[in-house]
């Protein structure tokens, strides 16, 4: 591991820890990692290191791609911030020669919504509805384009702790086992139970696991878990008697403060209490999920510089919820925190003495009873309901009350934090708690049968059943009356996450004051759909429609609010009559309306050979694992590039059907006034301009094309391979059955020409097709062409990525992969 060494050395600017090489030695001898050491020990650059050697040592036996997951958004911006601070250094792009290595993936910034990149750093909300055919950030149109992307990647779950142990943290096991040999995976926490760690390693396949307890030299060479230069001790507990107050925060107060609060409601109190007592001198932040995103990222950009490892920043105090807990490279002198379970506090507790040289002190309380006011009474029939009105009341919210009572008790016990007292802490704490967790994890075999279900519907209900059950509603402020007639494009206001029977409180408040015919609340419905192609969907064009309070009990989109009954400011989203009429900025890249639907002709001949060149140049050099993790499933080699090739030549073999090219044909010689003789795939077309004449032309009343290509490609393959390779020609058709929705599942009457016949023969001519040409068919359902098991789902969601993204790229630059 000399090189390793040398190599980490040469990008960090110092030597690697000791269990830091450890990981990386097992990660690139073809284990799997579950790593376990404290807050602020470099668990990051142990997982990410591993990758970054292995890309520059062009090593054939490591994945090209790393999907690194977290549980929030602001711990997965933080370490996204901090490693591609790396990435874009003068030296690893020496290394790497490319400035754009990374891309970042959540419900906030949608950089890489088809995990392109080599590394994608996702909430663990992306990645498991990427994987389960749902992508939280994709059309139902596109939900099944995500999940060939794990097979042959490296996949880190940090923060695996913080994952809810019935939903995400199941659903995440239930991925790992079912991707058994086909990636190379590294779950990273800092407090789970040692009956947990045994319980992963029993129940995953090649796992080992690496502890800090392993490596005693390494404690002595971590300086953040040494004591501060003359003292006996690095961090100092205190639990008081008191709820949390501004008096105290401010009493207490040296050089850099930190207030983490369980409710916003609370942050915010506090908040407010310290702006209105402070010196004039002392700055206060607020940081919690209720600002939008334009101004929590700069809000998070200003933490990090003020409380971060070389901030010479003094005087400052930052109020937050459990959103800077963990993944946030800060620190602070003091901490004053209300009570969670000891998993959640210990994790506070990291961004207290941090770094070297720091002494620290934290202030634990009790939380304070909810106020009656906060407190929501509704007429509710639903069991469910009833309970998540139950949860908002308990005044632990979000934790459980028992947890939190005993992790009191416990931390009473403590004068101050070390490694051992934290490990004691969490084994006496959750010990019995994460016992249970793991029986049920188990005995719901992790979440196998929702993970089938999911693939099968594709449906973003099954968010609730199988990552997060946190009813929240994602709202938008506008002046609801400007909007009433006129166009509205939905996701191009940026939105802030509510509790969802928070929100309807509120809500039942303004509607009982409200004027008749007053809208108050909205939500945006599509319009008419484009007149031109069934695969380009709205676009874009919707329009208000009013939402009434018991509409909004059963809505899960985003709401439109009218910017009267909201107030925004440096707290953030506050339940006050906005005067100043403050509206949702518009997200970043949305300053223009991008309503408009274009196409550019080109033939069948050129569509399909630029599909095929796309796959030599863009995804072909990076499959290798993919494929040899195929391989491992199927027990057998098989010839991908083979397949992949009959794919992409013949997926559009249905619009050959002169009942396509007819429609298509008129269109284009009107549009253009010039005969059309060429066998299309797409014709020139502007929503703007060529809508009348796309009705004129009934090119919307084109029949489907996938599954006539679907049938095609069946029968070629199964010619080519015989009986033994049926199931494997049967995965290939249903992907191309796929490749434009995933609710198409029948083949339409069609007649082929023998003549445009040639230009399939022509696209195929240096490797000749088996088996008959298909030239005539009646209507169908394809009930034969269908998905068998967990096996042929894992290959179609491969091979039907590699068809929609070579697909979708040829479409958009044909140019760039056409060669005539």
């Amino acid at each position: 591991m000399k090189d390793f060494i040398r190599f980490y050395k040469e990008l960090l600017g110092f030597e690697p820890y000791d269990f830091q090489v450890k990981v990386a030695e097992l990660l690139l001898q073809g284990k799997n990692v579950v790593l376990c050491v404290p807050t602020g020990a470099g668990k990051t650059w142990a997982s990410v290191m591993p990758f970054l050697y292995a890309w520059k040592q062009q090593l054939k036996n490591f994945p090209l791609k790393l999907v690194y997951s977290l549980p929030q958004r602001t711990l997965t911006n933080s370490i996204y911030t901090d490693v591609n601070k790396l990435l874009q250094s003068d030296t690893v792009r020496d290394v790497f020669a490319t400035a754009d290595y990374a891309s970042i993936q959540t419900g906030e910034y949608s950089d890489d919504p088809y995990f392109e990149k080599p590394i994608v750093f996702s909430t663990i909300d992306q990645t498991l509805s990427s994987f389960l055919s749902f992508p939280l950030s994709l059309s139902e149109r596109q939900a099944n384009l995500n999940a060939g992307v794990f097979i042959g990647s490296y996949l880190v779950f940090d923060e695996f702790h913080l994952l809810d142990p019935k939903l995400s943290m199941a659903t995440t096991l239930g991925m790992i086992r079912m991707l058994k040999g086909m990636c190379r995976v590294c779950i990273m926490t800092a407090t789970l139970t040692d009956e947990y760690i045994r319980f992963l390693k029993q129940k995953l396949d090649n796992f080992e696991v690496v502890s800090i307890r392993d490596f005693p030299e390494d404690k002595a060479r971590i300086k953040s878990l040494l004591p501060a230069l003359g003292k006996d001790r690095k961090k100092s507990v205190f639990v008081t008697e008191k709820i949390i107050n501004a008096e105290d925060i401010l009493a207490k107060h040296r050089g850099k403060t930190i207030v983490i609060c369980n409710r916003i409601e609370t942050a915010q109190k506090i908040f407010l209490d310290i702006v209105k007592k402070k010196t004039e001198a002392t700055e206060v932040i607020c940081l919690h999920s209720r600002f939008f995103d334009s101004d929590r990222k700069k809000k998070e950009q200003l933490v990090k510089a003020y409380f971060g490892k070389h901030s010479k920043k003094r005087n400052v105090i930052l109020v937050a919820t459990q959103v800077i807990e963990a993944g946030m490279d800060i620190s602070c002198d003091v901490m004053h925190t209300e009570i969670s379970p000891v998993n959640s506090f210990l994790q506070r507790a990291g961004r207290c003495a941090r770094f070297e040289n720091e002494y620290g002190e934290i202030f634990v309380y009790d939380v304070l009873n909810a106020e009656e006011k906060e407190k929501i009474v509704l007429e509710i029939v639903d069991e469910q309901d009833k309970k998540e009105i139950g949860k908002l009341n308990n005044r632990y919210l979000p934790y459980d009350e028992k947890l939190c009572k005993k992790s009191l008790a416990a931390l009473k016990q403590c004068t101050y934090l070390d490694e051992k007292i934290a490990e004691r802490l969490v084994n006496e704490v959750l010990g019995k708690d994460e016992e249970q967790k793991t029986e049920h994890i188990a005995e719901n075999g992790f979440n196998w049968e929702i993970i089938c279900e999911a693939w099968e519907d594709c449906k973003k209900t099954y968010y609730r059943k199988a990552i997060r059950d946190i009813q929240s509603i994602e709202i938008a402020l506008i002046d609801v009356e400007e909007f009433r007639h006129r166009r509205i494009v939905p996701r191009k206001y940026e939105t802030i996450s509510v509790y969802r029977w928070s929100f309807i409180g509120w809500a039942k408040r303004w509607m009982q004051d409200k004027e008749d015919g007053e809208w108050i609340l909205a939500k945006a419905e599509p319009g008419e759909e484009s007149s031109f192609d069934f695969d380009c969907g709205n676009k874009g064009y919707y329009y208000l429609r009013s939402l009434d309070f018991e509409g909004l009990k059963k809505y899960y989109d985003v709401v439109f609010v009218d910017n009267r009954y909201l107030d925004y400011n440096e707290a953030g989203l506050v339940v006050a009559k906005n005067m100043n009429r403050f509206v949702s900025p518009v997200r970043e890249g949305q300053e223009k309306e991008k309503m408009q639907i274009t196409f550019r002709k080109d033939t069948f001949y050129e569509h399909s050979r630029a599909l095929l060149n796309c796959f030599e140049t863009e995804f072909k050099p990076y499959l290798k694992i993919s494929t040899q993790s195929l391989n491992y499933l199927w027990k057998k080699e098989v010839d991908w590039e083979r397949i992949v090739k009959v794919i992409l030549g013949l997926h559009d073999y249905g619009k050959l059907n002169i009942f396509w090219q007819k429609p298509m044909v008129e269109f284009q010689e009107k549009k253009t006034g010039t005969p059309c003789r060429e066998v299309l795939a797409h014709t020139d077309y502007n929503e703007i301009t060529d809508r009348e004449l796309a009705i004129e032309c009934r090119v919307k009343k084109k029949p489907p094309h996938a599954g006539i290509g679907a049938r095609q490609v069946f029968e070629v393959l199964l010619a080519e391979w015989g009986e033994e390779g049926e199931d494997l020609a049967r995965i290939a058709a249903y992907a191309v059955l796929k490749h434009h929705s995933v609710e198409t599942n029948s083949c339409e009457n069609f007649s082929i020409p023998e003549k445009y016949i040639l230009e399939v023969e022509k696209l195929f001519e240096d490797c000749p097709l088996k088996g008959k040409f298909l030239m005539k068919g009646r209507k169908e359902v394809l009930n034969d062409i269908i998905i068998e098991n967990d096996k042929e789902q894992l290959t179609y969601f491969f091979l039907v990525r590699l068809l929609r993204m070579c697909d979708q790229k040829a479409t958009e630059n044909m140019e760039k992969y056409y060669t005539r």
